[in-house]
């Protein structure tokens, strides 16, 4: 429990608390005064020759947990496979939401619902306390993971009450909070209609007067979570941005397989741009600038439904003029070729991706392109960062003595040489004159790396790098990942492509948006990103950001900060659902807030939103002006070889 408190696995706080837990029950043994006991137990060991039964019985368990805990204190336990790998903040909130998972998961039995609900929060105290319980039962559970799992595990906060109220308690005030239900377009009337949350901060008055929106699809591995489980966030961004936010409650998966979201999606887009928000209490009297935002599946969403719109756009041109040229390919063979409607829609004003999941192709290995793309990064002006490098580092397989490790090697002496170190060293005269404290004994050798055991290999690493093609994803990289498991993406998405899907993932670019067409992604609008650089679905972002920046030079537009990116270190998946306890959820949620301002103040000085329909004439040049790929990260080409060392003794 107090390395998940103290937000660090480490042998060394398992130890502590061994030996704490040790000396405490030693002290009750021997000093424990028998005359506070009930009076039951006071007259048995009156009556018991020799030493009192509940010592006999506190000792017996304190010889069981010492022997249970001896080679932790010896020093000979297994290495902790996460060590290094998270912030401490960033660990110690998984361990939170760990025992929420754990204590609801073993309270989904229980009936009735009130039962249920008052067992998950008490069963998630006891889980609290016993972590590795917590892990274990949630490993199991993961395993074989159903749908009922799933949506019980993500949608706690908002399903159980006693959560919900002291989620709402933290929580800034909504004005306006409705839930509507909207009709589908003409071209689809047949099916059901689509719940949507209107959230507003501002005073309600001045809701008919908005012309900028956001419109969010939340995520939730594409079988749960709907908006109510995204409200911290939410409730953030209205407050700061004082913009009206449509978040939409999608059918998920398995019951609406894809690409039924994607195409519910659109019809949303479809009937914002036609009624100018009238059906949500606007006037309905100007062009609306949409901002589009989703999160994990949600960022799949919102980049497929971009794709659409800028797909649809283009049959509607081909057919306009005849020639029965597409200049994109549509995403699958099943697509309809012949646009819904002759109108053109104007694209969104900006998007916001947050840790989105752009790649349903879940290999091993990365494509040497794809490697490429991660180099071309590097040399992007203001990309050097320790995140980009700590990249490379879980990539590079051969440079660990683990090829499973994700982390920099630090080499720690036992517990025995770091006794030795402290009450056995003797005073050295140094070089300069100077006492230095130095141990007898040699230092301890560091074991060679897996490229240092090959006879045949480059000297410099950054050479070796550059030429290497043998690179793992991410999804691979972070196989341990305490909050995106391997089981749990497989069953996303085999319950996301449903029963009768036979999905090409090379260019299915509804599905698989990073394999979208360069022509397509040229006219995309500003983009920004944001996510964990321990995250599974990190490659997903640099890529796809990559591929855009590619897209729009090759077209030769020169645009400045088209796309930007901002990586959160030693943080994975989902932090914005952590915000109850994880201040760098706060800090990134205002850093996205800002963006939507951003975007927002610019959209505001177009005369019409209309504009922003892109041309299929697209201009073909040979200068090829690169946007630049912003972080706003320290400058942090050696935070692993310099910072994270620093910050383990901390």
């Amino acid at each position: 429990m107090l390395d998940h408190l103290v937000g660090k696995p480490s042998p060394n706080w398992k130890r502590t608390q061994i030996i704490l837990t040790l000396l405490l029950g030693s002290f009750i043994v021997a000093k424990g005064d028998t005359s506070r006991l009930p009076n039951v137990l006071q007259r048995l060991n009156k009556r018991t020759v020799g030493v009192a039964p509940w010592k006999v019985t506190l000792s017996a368990w304190m010889i069981y947990y010492l022997l249970r805990n001896l080679f932790h204190l010896i020093g000979l336990n297994a290495p902790e496979p996460l060590a290094r790998l998270y912030k401490r903040s960033f660990y110690r909130a998984t361990w939170i939401l760990t025992a929420l998972d754990a204590g609801f998961f073993t309270a989904m039995p229980l009936r009735p619902t009130w039962l249920r609900h008052i067992c998950s929060v008490l069963f998630s105290l006891y889980y609290l306390m016993f972590a590795d319980d917590a892990e274990e039962k949630v490993r199991r559970v993961r395993a074989t993971m159903s749908v009922e799992q799933m949506r019980l595990s993500w949608e706690k906060a908002s399903a159980n009450p006693i959560l919900s109220f002291m989620s709402a308690l933290i929580r800034p005030g909504m004005t306006v909070r409705r839930i509507l239900s909207l009709p589908r377009p003409s071209y689809r009337a047949s099916l059901p209609n689509t719940e949507v949350y209107l959230f507003y901060a501002g005073d309600p008055a001045t809701l008919k007067d908005q012309t900028t929106i956001l419109l969010q699809f939340p995520g939730g591995g594409f079988v749960s979570m709907p908006p109510a489980c995204h409200e911290d966030a939410i409730a953030a961004w209205a407050t700061q941005t004082g913009l009206p936010i449509l978040s939409i409650n999608y059918k998920k998966a398995p019951e609406f397989p894809y690409p039924y979201a994607i195409e519910e999606c659109f019809d949303v887009y479809v009937t914002l741009i036609r009624d100018h928000g009238k059906q949500f209490g606007l006037s309905g009297d100007n062009n609306l600038n949409i901002i589009v935002l989703g999160d994990s599946a949600g960022g799949n969403v919102t980049t497929a439904v971009t794709l659409q719109i800028l797909t649809h756009n283009e049959q509607v041109k081909r057919h306009r003029s005849s020639t029965g040229y597409l200049l994109s390919p549509t995403p699958t063979s099943n697509y309809a070729a012949e646009p819904l409607f002759d109108d053109i829609l104007p694209a969104p004003c900006g998007l916001i991706l947050i840790y989105p999941a752009l790649d349903f192709e879940m290999s091993c290995w990365m494509h040497p392109d794809q490697l490429s793309m991660i180099r071309a990064e590097s040399k992007t002006q203001l990309f050097r960062s320790t995140s980009l490098e700590s990249l490379w580092h879980s990539k590079d397989h051969f440079n660990h003595v683990s090829p499973l490790s994700v982390v920099p090697d630090i080499e720690k002496k036992s517990v025995w040489r770091r006794f030795k170190n402290t009450f056995g060293m003797t005073p050295l005269e140094g070089a300069d004159g100077n006492t230095k404290r130095q141990l007898a004994r040699p230092p301890v050798k560091r074991k060679p790396t897996i490229r240092e055991r090959v006879h045949e290999f480059s000297p410099n690493n950054k050479q070796a790098w550059e030429n290497s093609s043998l690179a793992m994803t991410s999804r691979m990289s972070f196989f341990n990942d305490r909050i995106l498991t391997p089981d749990m993406m497989r069953a996303m998405a085999i319950l996301y492509l449903g029963p009768h899907a036979t999905p090409d993932f090379e260019s299915d670019y509804l599905l698989s948006p990073v394999v979208a067409p360069f022509d397509l992604l040229a006219q995309f609008p500003k983009t920004y990103m944001i996510c964990g650089e321990k995250d599974p679905f990190v490659d997903d972002t640099v890529i796809f950001a990559s591929r855009i920046r590619q897209a729009k030079a090759q077209h030769g537009m020169v645009e400045d900060d088209v796309v930007r990116v901002k990586f959160l270190e030693g943080m994975s998946h989902a932090f914005f659902q952590m915000m109850a306890f994880l201040p760098e959820a706060h800090r990134a949620a205002k850093t996205v807030g800002a963006w939507i301002q951003e975007i927002a103040d610019e959209a505001g000085m177009e005369s019409d939103p209309a504009s922003r329909t892109i041309s299929p004439e697209l201009p073909q040049s040979a200068s090829h002006h690169v946007a630049q790929l912003l972080t706003s990260e320290k400058e942090m080409m050696h935070r692993r070889k310099t910072q994270l060392v620093d910050e383990l003794y901390k």
